[in-house]
């Protein structure tokens, strides 16, 4: 059967800020044009983040949908913004926050029932502040932190003097006042510094005594969170519009981050006193969140959200693999590695068509219609951007474009990038990626004017400001399976290690069978993955870009300086695990 191919007369009204008079557009609704033909939008559009939150919602209900177990007990980064002031209006977070929980189809939690995982977001003043730092510090370590601030303030004014952008005068002003004053953001900076600390490495209570009595205030609340992680299965974060009604902001989202970050700083205390068992499953719990959300992501932050929480409880893990004390046993080491290949395989790893991919397609098609029919709409997600007067240039001078023809040229780059997502080899899927990349970045270099169609500079113009953007999620995806399948290697060299008096293995065959099943391949090459065993130390790297053996200098570096268990990034795309050092 034939696809509907529908024309449409747009008028465009003048915004109430707008000076431009009414115009008549054509634009025709097909699959080459407009992708989808319906819903449509009143003025004709096709509603394209009603499509995707229909498509999102369907395998999702209340009761399985991670977001609402989670953000029923903890505040999304809205939310804490208005925990942090309440005396405002902030009537837009309000009316987001309400709309949200009818989509999502579950009553809106109180405020005062959300419990935050982090201290000091709430506004308190200095006295408070003071309180609660003295509660786990005596007066002489308060003092010692509150100058180590100080000194920081000092050196941030140094370096204003010695920019020109400030006097000498204002320099020894602004020092006098540092002197003497103590401004609440020190207090915050305080806790931010060690929070951060907790999040990179094992930790002890002696270190960090706040962060100690912290956590122990959310012992309830971790295991609640903890149960979530692995009994919700679904995830659909709402699409809500704003203007331009592409840019859609995911404020609870970001809350799954600052929960990964829980369960890092959790982990790493519980590993640090010897509860190995503790420590695996908050890595554990962080990697389920990071393959829920990408499995319901619809779009490109959730996508790379996703990602980064993956990341994070891979990196607890690798971390805590090179770093077990030669005590625990390989038995112990190898059941944890089946509890890690279960919850792997709830994935689904590349090649793969994600909703997200959707998601930037629409954006781009969304994005040409709202050019179409309100021009000034989208110019105000440009403002103060370099790209602004390029497209003023291009849509502000009163040039008759053949819409349709944009849109097709533009769904045919879009054909083109999902064709390269479904390529099952990595190293045909890494090359054919590269050569799209140069292609849209050849677009941003041509000279708006040339004698190019005008079609076409639009295209160029579109596909370089989304397109271009969005080739970076296949090399984030890639690499985030680079991770699951190394992090399991690594489950199986710490239990080797267990059994042969911390020695590692020559090569990875003689992990077979008893540690792992097959050597796996490199997402990025489809070759085993690249294991060499120095004097030094054990690494495993994604390519063989770098020689790795001792003879470059900048590469070196890195790998002396990363921990065991840690990454080590010479380059963007070609880097390597650092298993442990001898």
């Amino acid at each position: 059967m034939k696809p509907a191919i529908t024309p449409i007369l747009f008028i465009a009204f003048a915004l109430p800020l707008c000076a431009e008079e009414p115009r008549t557009v054509k634009l025709t609704l097909s699959p080459e044009t407009t992708y989808l033909i319906e819903p449509q939008l009143p003025d004709g559009r096709i509603d394209y983040i009603a499509i995707l939150n229909k498509k999102l919602s369907a395998q999702t209900t209340p009761e399985n949908n991670l977001l609402v177990g989670i953000n029923s007990l903890i505040p999304g980064e809205w939310e804490v913004s208005l925990l942090l002031y309440p005396e405002e209006e902030l009537s837009s977070q309000k009316k987001y926050r309400e709309q949200f929980w009818k989509m999502i189809g579950a009553d809106l939690p109180p405020l005062d029932s959300l419990v935050e995982i982090f201290p000091l977001t709430r506004r308190v003043d200095h006295t408070e502040y003071e309180k609660i730092l003295l509660e786990s510090y005596s007066k002489e370590e308060f003092s010692l932190l509150i100058e180590k601030q100080r000194e920081r303030e000092k050196g941030w004014r140094k370096s204003s003097l010695d920019e020109g952008k400030i006097t000498q005068e204002e320099y020894e002003k602004d020092i006098k006042r540092i002197e003497k004053e103590i401004p609440d953001w020190y207090y915050l900076h305080i806790v931010e510094d060690m929070r951060m600390e907790t999040f990179q490495r094992p930790w002890t209570a002696k270190e960090f005594p706040f962060f100690a009595h912290w956590l122990a205030t959310r012992d309830d609340l971790a295991k609640k969170l903890m149960n979530i992680s692995r009994q919700r299965t679904g995830y659909y974060h709402p699409l809500l519009p704003t203007t331009p009604s592409y840019a859609m902001p995911l404020p609870y989202v970001q809350s799954l981050r600052e929960l990964a970050r829980f369960f890092q700083m959790r982990g790493n205390f519980e590993f640090a006193r010897g509860n190995f068992d503790q420590a695996m499953e908050c890595a554990f719990a962080a990697i389920r969140i990071g393959h829920t959300t990408r499995k319901g992501a619809g779009c490109v932050v959730e996508e790379l959200v996703g990602i980064a929480i993956t990341g994070m409880g891979n990196y607890q893990l690798t971390r805590y693999l090179a770093e077990l004390p030669k005590e625990v046993d390989a038995a112990w080491i190898l059941q944890k590695k089946k509890e890690y290949d279960a919850i792997n395989t709830e994935s689904s790893p590349l090649p793969w068509s994600p909703v997200w991919y959707l998601g930037i397609r629409f954006e781009a098609l969304e994005t040409i219609q709202t050019l179409a029919i309100e021009p000034k709409v989208t110019r105000e997600f440009f403002d103060g951007d370099d790209l602004a007067a390029k497209f003023d240039k291009l849509f502000d001078t009163g040039i008759e474009y053949d819409w349709d023809e944009i849109m097709r040229r533009v769904n045919f780059l879009y054909d083109d990038f999902e064709e390269i997502l479904l390529i099952p080899n990595g190293e045909r899927r890494s090359r054919a990626l590269t050569r799209f990349e140069q292609r849209i970045l050849e677009y941003g270099k041509r000279d708006i004017d040339s004698d190019d169609a005008p079609e076409q500079k639009a295209v160029d113009f579109i596909s370089h400001t989304f397109a271009i953007h969005n080739t970076a999620v296949v090399w984030a995806a890639t690499r985030a399976e680079w991770d699951n399948r190394v992090t399991g290697v690594a489950f199986a060299l710490a239990a080797y290690r267990a059994d042969n008096g911390g020695e590692s293995p020559d090569s990875l065959e003689q992990l077979i069978p008893k540690y792992l099943d097959t050597i796996p391949d490199s997402p990025f090459t489809d070759k085993p993955l690249r294991y060499i065993k120095r004097q030094n130390d054990v690494l495993i790297a994604n390519d063989d870009t770098f020689k790795l053996d001792g003879s470059e200098e900048a590469v070196e570096k890195l790998i002396a300086e990363a921990k065991p268990g840690a990454r080590a990034y010479p380059q963007v795309r070609s880097f390597v695990l650092v298993v442990s050092k001898r």
